[in-house]
């Protein structure tokens, strides 16, 4: 029986391995919204998967849909996160609303304004040269437009302090 393999772009955002080379991975997709995808042998050295499946990585996937979660079966990094001692700030704020969707977001729902925001705020982070003065401001009003597309905030505030505190609120009131 032939599976269709499905071509979406997406940014990795979760990943935990499981049995001796396999690994699970939590993609939000342009296609799908978040899925759960496995990679068997990703672990391996002679994986041809493994230099593309790297947490926070931005990239085109290949997913074939099976009866619990999906199967990867090819990667191909756009972009990756650069690891260097300017980019510790950075790679902290994308973890943290890496987290925040993860544990906000369940089950697979294609959602355009969250995959726009997802992917704008990575490439400010890892693409774009954001001065460190701005990421503060980058990481609040990322994380109020995404707990306001995920219908956990009605609106946002003008003022920071509101802003932080209606953020704080949405969370939580989430109970996740």
């Amino acid at each position: 029986m032939a599976h269709q393999i499905y071509l979406t772009e997406g940014i990795i955002l979760k990943k935990k391995d499981f049995g001796e080379a396999d690994r699970l991975f939590w993609i939000y997709t342009e296609k799908f919204g978040m899925i759960m995808a496995s990679a068997k042998g990703v672990r391996l050295e002679k994986s041809k998967l493994r230099g593309n499946l790297d947490i926070f990585t931005y990239g085109e996937y290949a997913v074939i849909s099976s009866k619990d979660f999906w199967k990867l079966v090819d990667a191909q990094e756009i972009i990756s996160m650069s690891l260097n001692r300017n980019s510790f700030e950075r790679v902290n704020i994308f973890a943290k609303i890496a987290g925040l969707v993860a544990r906000m977001i369940k089950g697979e729902e294609r959602n355009e304004e969250m995959w726009n925001q997802l992917k704008n705020l990575f490439l400010k982070l890892f693409r774009e040269s954001t001065s460190q003065e701005n990421l503060k401001d980058l990481e609040t009003k990322s994380m109020s437009g995404i707990l306001k597309t995920l219908g956990y905030m009605e609106e946002i505030p003008a003022s920071g302090r509101g802003l932080i505190s209606a953020i704080n609120r949405a969370i939580k009131e989430s109970m996740l």
